[in-house]
């Protein structure tokens, strides 16, 4: 079966943490649409709808409470404690073989359920679709690489965390939000973990949609190479000092630098 998974609309001002929503920390890893069945893990897409389950081997023995469901969850692979995309789970694009998985071990964080037994869930409001997911045990005993997403009513003291721990973000949900299938909703909302620098531009390629720069940095007396795509931007020059906006760092690079 082809479901499309409702997708989330992203903000950069800090407004949504003063609604009465649902908040949860943004997991840095694989969509995933998982179909249990006796109990068992049968099926999983990603976002594109391609089967994946074979990279996930680790899972197949894991049983449910609950026979037959249809599942949303982020796949992950955490280092120090959060979940990691670079050297974590980019390494899980294939089958594994026993280095990968020890090296590498996947977990699923559960969200959202889209259908228990043999009743459709898409049309209750999330905070009912929530409360389902928090009668069951997870971790421990059942499922030990299935947690529940962690989840505050508190958008601002769960964004400290975020800040704190350097989790890539949060998402904001409303709580009577349905889930609509394949839709990018204004009740879903994820507001990412930027981290902003200044550059001295070493080195320019102007294109059709820009200008690419580059630049070199240090940071917490770390050397970084800046490359780094302005997009709209023509008139940079050589010298000029850009504002850059990324979400880490990974060895000597930003991940997904852009323009600010």
């Amino acid at each position: 079966m082809n479901i499309e998974p409702m997708l989330l609309e992203e903000v950069e001002g800090k407004e949504i943490l003063d609604k009465p929503w649902i908040f949860q920390i943004k997991e840095n890893g694989v969509r995933a649409i998982i179909h249990v069945k006796d109990h068992k893990i049968v099926g999983i897409r990603n976002r594109s709808n391609n089967p994946i389950l074979y990279c996930f081997p680790e899972f197949k023995d894991d049983k449910f409470e609950f026979d037959t469901a249809i599942l949303d969850a982020e796949i992950v692979v955490y280092k120090d404690g959060k979940s990691v995309f670079y050297k974590g789970i980019d390494q899980r694009r294939s089958s594994p073989d026993a280095k990968r998985l020890r090296e590498c071990p996947a977990s699923i964080v559960l969200f959202d359920i889209i259908q228990l037994e043999q009743e459709v869930l898409i049309n209750k409001p999330y905070k009912d679709r929530l409360a389902i997911l928090q009668r069951y045990r997870w971790g421990g005993e059942i499922g030990g690489r299935i947690h529940l997403v962690e989840t505050s009513n508190d958008g601002r003291a769960l964004w400290d965390k975020v800040i704190k721990e350097n989790h890539e973000g949060l998402v904001a949900k409303d709580p009577s939000a349905i889930y609509e299938l394949g839709k990018r909703s204004k009740q879903y909302i994820k507001v990412k973990n930027y981290k902003y620098v200044d550059v001295v531009v070493e080195k320019i390629e102007p294109n059709p949609k820009g200008t690419k720069i580059f630049a070199n940095i240090v940071i917490d007396e770390v050397p970084i190479q800046v490359e780094c795509q302005q997009a709209g931007a023509f008139n940079i020059g050589i010298g000029d000092t850009i504002r850059v906006k990324y979400l880490d760092i990974v060895g000597d690079r930003l991940i997904q630098p852009t323009r600010f």
